[in-house]
């Protein structure tokens, strides 16, 4: 049985692109640019790649896990474990790669604030702990148990001030204010263990894999229509004392993991037809860390300081475009790079 599944790559590689055209748009663009419909469209873009990636670490450990249980493998645990304190030693050398080409200049504390890589290793840590398959079978009741815990009491724990005797460079891994914490367990962590549940439906369903991809991709629908149509008759519902806890909240949760199973299927349609033609989506999903860990620096770095804060929506989308490709051939680099030294 196969370990891979195209629609996922090709998933995370439009997990890529949002990415890129978050961090471009928000640092590229005026101030006077951040404002009316059309910036209204690129923040509600900008609020699923970290989603999805998070989602998608859950789904690749869970097919992973399924190829082991095939062959009857034990060891499912300790690989997880391990993956995830790599990606945490990850984010903090990024961090410090940051710190350094700003010439050891600003805030101390950005070394160790929990940004997203944090959040994909802590994730992976819980699941581990939480989603584990038991005595050959997936951990599914627990790990939707702990998902629905996170996710409720999100609001509450993911903004909280916690004493501070503790070292906030660790409770900031559960909830806490930013900019120390922008990606806490409470809610964050819920994606991946989500994703592990939806991880072990896919691959077990994959005889059947156009009913699961429109079954996902029609709960989905329904789901933020759902919100949508609860926040029409009374916005609100539930009283938040901040955006920034709303989206925190299991309305936000909801309404945009019923948007990322509508790209599910998507995603489904798109790959449905085997084809050795190339994939810009799918390549770049597969070195999706490496993209990450270079646009960065492009896009806040020395590199643009000319055009941060200086375009408006068409000028920033051509340089977003532009990026995007140069990304593209850094990916096609990396991959054709690595085959070459596995064959060597």
């Amino acid at each position: 049985m196969s370990a891979r599944i195209p629609a996922i790559d090709w998933l995370r590689g439009l997990a890529v692109v949002l990415m890129i055209q978050a961090h471009g748009f928000d640092s590229w663009l005026t101030p006077a640019a951040k404002t009316g419909a059309g910036y209204a469209v690129i923040r509600h873009l900008s609020g699923l790649p970290s989603r999805l990636f998070l989602l998608l670490a859950g789904v690749s450990v869970a097919i992973r896990w399924e190829a082991q249980l095939a062959k009857g493998g034990t060891d499912l645990r300790r690989p997880v474990a391990i993956r995830g304190l790599q990606i945490v030693g990850l984010a903090y050398l990024f961090r410090f790669q940051e710190h350094a080409l700003a010439g050891f200049r600003g805030d101390w504390t950005n070394l160790i604030r929990v940004d997203i890589l944090n959040a994909i290793g802590a994730s992976l840590l819980l699941v581990a702990l939480v989603a584990t398959p038991r005595h050959g079978r997936p951990a599914i009741v627990p790990t939707l148990l702990v998902a629905g815990a996170l996710v409720i009491f999100g609001p509450i724990v993911g903004p909280a001030h916690f004493p501070t005797w503790l070292p906030s460079a660790l409770t900031s891994y559960i909830g806490g204010q930013r900019p120390m914490s922008w990606f806490p367990l409470f809610p964050w962590g819920a994606w991946a263990l989500l994703g592990v549940a939806l991880g072990h439906l896919w691959m077990r369903q994959r005889h059947r894999q156009a009913r699961c991809f429109l079954l996902t991709g029609t709960v989905g629908l329904a789901m933020t229509g759902s919100v949508i149509a609860v926040r029409a008759i009374d916005p609100q519902i539930i009283s938040y004392p901040s955006e920034l806890v709303q989206q925190m909240g299991p309305g936000s949760f909801f309404y945009r993991l019923g948007l990322i199973g509508a790209l599910a299927a998507l995603s489904w349609a798109v790959t449905l037809r085997p084809t050795e033609r190339f994939s810009p989506m799918r390549q770049l999903g597969q070195t999706s860390l490496l993209i990450y860990w270079i646009h960065v620096d492009i896009c806040y770095g020395y590199l643009t300081r000319p055009i941060q804060h200086q375009l408006g929506i068409p000028a920033a989308t051509v340089w977003i475009l532009a990026l995007c490709l140069l990304m593209l051939g850094v990916s096609w680099a990396k991959t054709r790079y690595w085959r070459r030294r596995v064959r060597a």
